[in-house]
């Protein structure tokens, strides 16, 4: 069982409650929350993510189970969870495992940082061309390698005896509602990739034989999922799961983000940008959601946030915490040196399954602490890359609210206020996708609007200025983190073809 770790606040029996759960890339969180939005008490779980080749990377579906499971257990210890009314989940998404009719994953789940399907998705959108995309998803951008029409037409290929007994394809949220209802549901948002204006399927999907019967019956990510929960940790039997969403738009709701204008940054494994426009009017490189509640949603996920310092720090020998103590001790720019965190491909609003990170300025005077730093600049670099992305269909914001296990770091926040020159507000919640998750569960049984509820749960502890004296040099080496993708992207288009591959796999 995966291990879990608590936090405190407790109350007493008989008070009504909400659980909310994320389950992240690495982590598993849950909160117990009060009807007035209090934490009662925590628990979260880690496992990992199992990078069999190059540009692979999977999980085991039962490791979501084991995790939420070891969560909900750690809450029960500290808080009598008999008067919890409902459960909402929301989950990383562009990650899918295939199971059977028992719900029982027939193969590693392939994660969102999951590329081997590039070759599979280059050839379809060939094929396609603008307009096979118009007719089959209302937008001829071209596929990319984590939407699931490509991944079913590897498996199909590829594993074609996993891909014959495999009953439903599925988010994490979406395996962990049905092993908790038996009855597996998905919601339009988290299928965003193959899911309409209309909050249907689209035509797209019979591109991929066999894929539209395999994909979950679509509800609203606030209406109660099918089925029937059992007695499990104090919940009673027949409490009420919400369907759930993604990730990313649990975080939106988790930051009380409820006018336009108003924008949100998360640093967890990649980072997410998104705000609220006035309409649906789509951006390049964005993803425009389909309205949820009168609202407009515009947003992005890059593919490596935390994650790359987690690399640099594993790559260079030294813990996270000493990566980020000797960031502090350089200046900002480093001295010139540009990390792009481009570390398996990139995704808003680049959608580039080629490319690679890189540092470039690097001097026979550069330090350990001037390569920390840069990666940490470089985060901020794609954050604001995509911040500006969202932007072309959203007004301008003043001010980011952030959240994620970056948002942790004072550090990190305070360059992303100086990269971006916004003020950085930091949520009290690091994980707001679990406030979101609670908020849905409440609304799965009242009924009412889950943007009003959000809205009075959100709660920020610090806020950090953007210090106007580094704004100049900031602003020059954005421009040139911006120049060196374009420059390079021809020498990643090459390199692409002479990776490594995996018996069966592709570059």
């Amino acid at each position: 069982m995966p291990e879990t770790t608590p936090t405190v606040p407790t109350a007493g029996p008989g008070v009504p409650a909400y659980v909310g759960i994320d389950i992240g890339s690495t982590t598993t969180k849950a909160i117990a929350f009060a009807a007035d939005g209090s934490p009662l008490a925590s628990g979260s779980a880690g496992y990992e993510i199992s990078r069999p080749a190059p540009d692979h990377a999977e999980q085991e579906g039962q490791d979501w189970i084991d995790a939420v499971d070891a969560c909900v257990a750690r809450l029960a210890a500290q808080v009598d969870l008999a008067p919890v009314r409902a459960i909402g989940v929301t989950s990383q998404v562009d990650t899918h495992v295939p199971v059977d009719a028992e719900l029982r994953p027939l193969r590693p789940a392939l994660l969102w940082q999951d590329v081997r399907t590039a070759a599979t998705a280059e050839s379809l959108n060939e094929r396609l061309g603008p307009e096979g995309r118009l007719a089959g998803w209302g937008d001829e951008r071209p596929i990319d390698a984590s939407n699931p029409v490509p991944r079913a037409l590897w498996l199909a290929e590829h594993e074609p005896d996993v891909w014959a007994a495999t009953r439903w394809l599925l988010l994490p949220k979406d395996l962990v509602v049905g092993w908790l209802t038996g009855a597996p549901s998905a919601d339009p948002l988290g299928s965003f990739k193959v899911v309409g204006p209309d909050g249907r399927y689209v035509a797209g999907v019979a591109h991929a034989p066999g894929l539209a019967e395999r994909l979950a019956p679509l509800a609203s990510p606030e209406a109660p999922a099918g089925g029937t929960v059992r007695a499990w940790h104090g919940i009673a039997a027949g409490t009420v799961v919400a369907t759930g969403t993604m990730d990313a738009f649990g975080n939106v709701l988790g930051s009380g983000l409820h006018e336009v204008g108003h924008t949100m940054a998360t640093i967890g494994t990649s980072v997410i940008v998104a705000a609220l426009g006035a309409d649906g009017t789509p951006a390049p490189g964005v993803v425009a959601f389909a309205p949820f509640r009168s609202r407009h949603v515009h947003a992005g996920p890059t593919q490596s946030g935390g994650e790359s310092l987690r690399w640099w720090a594993r790559l260079s020998g030294h813990t996270v915490e000493d990566v980020v103590a000797a960031a502090a001790t350089a200046v900002p720019g480093c001295g010139g040196v540009v990390f792009a965190p481009h570390l398996m491909g990139e995704r808003a609003p680049l959608w580039d399954d080629h490319v690679r990170a890189w540092f470039t300025g690097l001097s026979s005077s550069t330090t350990f602490a001037d390569l920390s730093r840069a990666v940490l600049e470089g985060v901020a670099y794609s954050l604001r890359e995509l911040l500006e992305a969202v932007e072309v269909a959203t007004p301008r914001a003043g001010s980011l609210t952030m959240s994620g296990g970056g948002s942790r770091s004072e550090l990190w926040c305070q360059i992303v206020a100086d990269v971006t020159g916004r003020v950085v507000r930091r949520s009290r919640e690091a994980d707001t996708a679990v406030v979101g998750a609670a908020t849905l569960a409440a609304s799965a049984v009242t009924g009412d609007d889950p943007w009003r509820a959000a809205a009075s749960l959100s709660q920020v502890d610090r806020v950090f200025e953007p210090d106007p004296g580094v704004t100049a040099t900031y602003d020059a080496l954005f421009t040139l983190y911006r120049q060196t993708y374009a420059a390079l992207g021809p020498v990643h288009d090459r390199l692409a073809a002479h990776r490594t591959t995996a018996p069966g796999g592709t570059p």
